[in-house]
C-alpha cells in the first residue's frame, strides 16, 4: 500500500486484462519528471497476468495502492472503479491513466504546474497521439486550447480527452455510473455547467492505443451514440431549470433496445430513432421503425412521430416501411 500521507497528485487507472501493454502505461507514470503523486490502480478481476505484474510493481514503489475488486461488471464496474478511484484520493490534484496508453514523461509536471499558476482553470488535457497495438503512430487526435473554444465544440464533438485529463480534487466530483459509454463526456457538459473552465496543450502528452477489443469499441454504436445524446439533453435541461433527468433515467432501456424482442417505451424508440438518423445508421433505424409499429401498433400519429423529424434522403428510404 502506499505509505504517502499528503501527495499533491493522486492518479487513478482502471486494470482488466492489459498484460500486453500495462508495463509500459506503468513505467510512463512512476518514470515521470514529477514525483509527487500516488498511483491508485483498480484491479478489476483480471484474468491474465495483470495482477501479478501490479503486485511486482507494487513490491518496488509504494506509491502504487491496488484496490482488488471482487466482481468485474463491464461498462458499470469501469464507472464505479474510477468512482472508486475518486474516493480513495489524497492528491490536491487527480489525473486520469488508462492501462493501454503511454503519457509522455512530462506531462504530470506540465499540468500541475499550469493549474498551480492558473487558479482559474479546473481541468487540464491535450491533444493526443494515436497508436496502434504494435506501438507505431498511426495519427492524431487535435482538440481546442482555450476554454471558449472547449465549450463551443464540446457541445457537438467531445473536446477534452479523458485518458490524459488533470483536474482539481473537489467533493462534489464524481462520475454518474449510469452513463454507459460516456461517462467522461456527461462530466464535461455538468462542470460547464457549473461554470468551470478548461485549457488544453497543443502537444500530446499521452500515447492513446487504439484497440478494437476496448469496452467502449464492443457496444453497439447506435447504443453508445444513444447515450451521447442522452448526455446531451440532460446537459440542456439542467442549463434550462437547473436540474436534468437522470435519477429517473433506465440505462437498460438503451442497452437492449435493439433487440427485437425487448419491449421499450415508445419514448425511448423514438429517441434512439432520432440517434439513429443524426448518425446516419440506416440499418438500426429501420429495425427500430419496425419496433416501433410491431410494438405500438395502435399509437396515435404514429407515422408523423417518426416522419416529422427525418432528413428528406431518409423519408426517401424508409417512407415505405411506416
Amino acid at each position: 500500500m502506499n505509505t504517502l500521507n499528503s501527495p499533491l497528485l493522486s492518479v487513478i487507472m482502471s486494470v482488466y486484462n492489459a498484460e500486453l501493454y500495462i508495463k509500459e502505461a506503468i513505467d510512463s507514470i512512476l518514470n515521470q519528471t514529477f514525483r509527487d503523486f500516488e498511483f491508485i490502480i483498480i484491479e478489476d478481476c483480471s484474468t491474465d497476468n495483470s495482477l501479478k505484474i501490479l503486485e511486482n510493481y507494487a513490491s518496488i514503489d509504494n506509491r502504487i495502492c491496488i484496490i482488488k475488486k471482487e466482481k468485474n461488471q463491464g461498462a458499470k464496474g469501469f464507472i464505479n472503479n474510477l468512482n472508486l478511484g475518486i474516493k480513495n484520493a489524497k492528491g490536491k490534484y487527480i489525473a486520469r491513466m488508462d492501462a493501454d496508453d503511454i503519457s509522455s514523461l512530462d506531462r504530470f509536471q506540465k499540468q500541475v504546474d499550469y493549474l498551480e499558476n492558473n487558479s482559474s482553470i479546473f481541468m487540464v488535457g491535450s491533444i493526443v497521439s494515436l497508436i496502434n497495438a504494435n506501438d507505431e503512430l498511426i495519427g492524431m487526435m487535435e482538440t481546442p486550447e482555450i476554454d471558449s473554444e472547449i465549450k463551443n465544440r464540446m457541445i457537438n464533438h467531445i473536446s477534452m480527452f479523458h485518458p490524459v485529463i488533470l483536474f482539481r480534487s473537489e467533493k462534489n466530483i464524481f462520475y454518474r455510473e449510469k452513463m454507459y459509454g460516456c461517462e467522461d463526456y456527461d462530466l464535461y457538459l455538468r462542470l460547464m455547467n457549473e461554470g468551470k473552465k478548461f485549457y488544453n496543450f497543443q502537444e500530446p502528452l499521452l500515447k492513446y492505443r487504439i484497440l478494437n477489443d476496448s469496452i467502449s469499441r464492443k457496444e453497439n454504436k447506435l447504443v453508445r451514440w444513444s447515450f451521447v445524446e442522452k448526455a446531451r439533453q440532460f446537459y440542456k435541461q439542467y442549463s434550462n431549470n437547473m436540474k436534468d433527468g437522470y435519477d429517473n433515467f433506465n440505462p437498460n432501456n438503451f442497452k437492449n433496445i435493439l433487440d427485437k424482442n425487448q419491449q421499450n417505451s415508445e419514448n425511448d424508440i423514438i429517441f434512439c430513432i432520432k440517434s439513429a438518423i443524426k448518425f446516419e445508421d440506416k440499418n438500426s433505424l429501420l429495425l427500430l421503425i419496425n419496433k416501433l409499429k410491431k410494438q405500438y401498433p395502435s399509437s396515435p400519429n404514429l407515422k408523423y412521430k417518426v416522419v416529422s423529424f427525418l432528413p428528406v434522403s431518409f423519408y426517401k428510404i424508409i417512407n415505405k416501411f411506416i
